[in-house]
């Protein structure tokens, strides 16, 4: 971006004591632009920092240190917006700290993308590996420990079978709440109800069906961590989104959707399974959430996905960086998304959820 590189600040990850969290170092060109600080969604990290690069009006410091952090921060009122992937359905009221009254919050959808099935297989690349819904949980379950196990063999090509180890599998997951885990148990308890017999849940250990993750696992504190540390592990199983994967050069899956068909976690085939549910019962006005059918037959489509929402003070008329937080949302919305996404592995908001979401940030005042 010409030009940009002249005015913006510099927006750096720095790696400490297991989590990642972004630093902001504003340069003195910078001093009239409004400055924000966020916290949330590490599968969202990668695609907020570009946006906040790339945004010539705002300058962001985010810390990227999972949802459920970025809830508990955002509605403790140390941070200007929150991020996260998931959302709750029921009315948002919360005791307004950045205002000093009551204040009502929502959340707005600003980018999707899929949920990456990770894996370290000597000798397997990149959408070498078949998956479905089944073999996932169960392998996180613990009831599948070993990569030849014929539930995962029976998926494969002759070729890919014939590659598969003896080998114990070594799973990583995310050790905090984490609204990608969220999603993921969701998507597992819709699919595979009779393995993942437990709810949804941000937490996955708490949410696993056998009372605790496989013998072995190895917890991770975000999403670059997660990447980070399948990458070093032989035999290594894991969920993260596909941005971080990709920068990592660590392969990924393919799943079987409703449809039947093994799809490619990629920005346009979770494009598809995200676009039909912006409309109907699906979407929540009020606040801002969006309801997935992960069962839902879509051709082409890749059905583990899911949407990363800001959390904003809505309809609070005493919130004094409402319009700087507006401004971000909206660069991100209509800018940054249709330009960025796809090119960093995410999905793009479009169509009538576009609409919908900038009908909410519009109430931000």
């Amino acid at each position: 971006m010409k030009g940009v590189s002249m005015a913006k600040r510099l927006l750096t990850s720095i790696v400490s004591l297991g989590f990642i969290t972004s630093v902001l170092i504003a340069a003195p060109a910078q001093a009239n632009e409004a400055k924000l600080k966020g916290a949330g969604s590490s599968y969202a990290n990668k695609f907020v920092v570009a946006c906040a690069v790339a945004d010539p009006a705002t300058s962001v410091a985010y810390n990227p240190a999972g949802s459920g952090t970025g809830r508990s921060s955002y509605t403790n009122g140390t941070v200007d917006f929150g991020a996260s992937d998931a959302a709750q359905t029921t009315s948002l009221t919360f005791s307004g700290l950045r205002s000093g009254k009551s204040a009502n919050y929502s959340y707005i959808p600003v980018v999707g993308g899929p949920i990456a099935i990770l894996y370290t297989v000597p000798g397997l690349k990149t959408g070498e590996l078949r998956l479905d819904s089944n073999a996932i949980a169960l392998v996180l379950s613990g009831k599948v420990k070993k990569w030849n196990d014929p539930v995962i063999k029976k998926l494969q090509t002759a070729a890919v079978a014939k590659k598969l180890p003896k080998n114990a599998i070594r799973v990583v997951y995310r050790s905090a709440s984490s609204g990608t885990s969220e999603n993921l148990t969701d998507y597992l308890r819709q699919t595979s109800p009779k393995v993942w017999t437990k709810a949804r849940n941000g937490t996955i250990a708490s949410g696993n069906p056998a009372g605790r993750m496989p013998l072995g696992s190895i917890g991770a504190a975000n999403s670059q961590a997660l990447v980070s540390t399948v990458k070093s592990t032989k035999f290594a199983f894991g969920y993260a989104d596909l941005a971080d994967a990709s920068t990592a050069g660590v392969p990924f899956a393919t799943v079987k959707n409703a449809n039947g068909e093994f799809v490619s976690p990629t920005s346009a085939t979770a494009s598809k399974f995200l676009e039909a549910f912006s409309t109907g019962a699906g979407f929540n006005a009020k606040t801002g959430a969006v309801t997935l059918n992960f069962k839902r037959k879509i051709p082409g489509a890749y059905n583990m996905s899911l949407l990363a929402y800001a959390m904003v003070d809505v309809d609070n008329s005493g919130y004094a960086k409402a319009a700087q937080v507006k401004a971000f949302v909206k660069y991100m919305l209509n800018t940054c998304g249709p330009s960025r996404a796809a090119s960093l592995g995410y999905s793009p908001i479009s169509g009538a959820l576009l609409t919908k979401a900038n009908a909410i940030a519009d109430r931000i005042s």
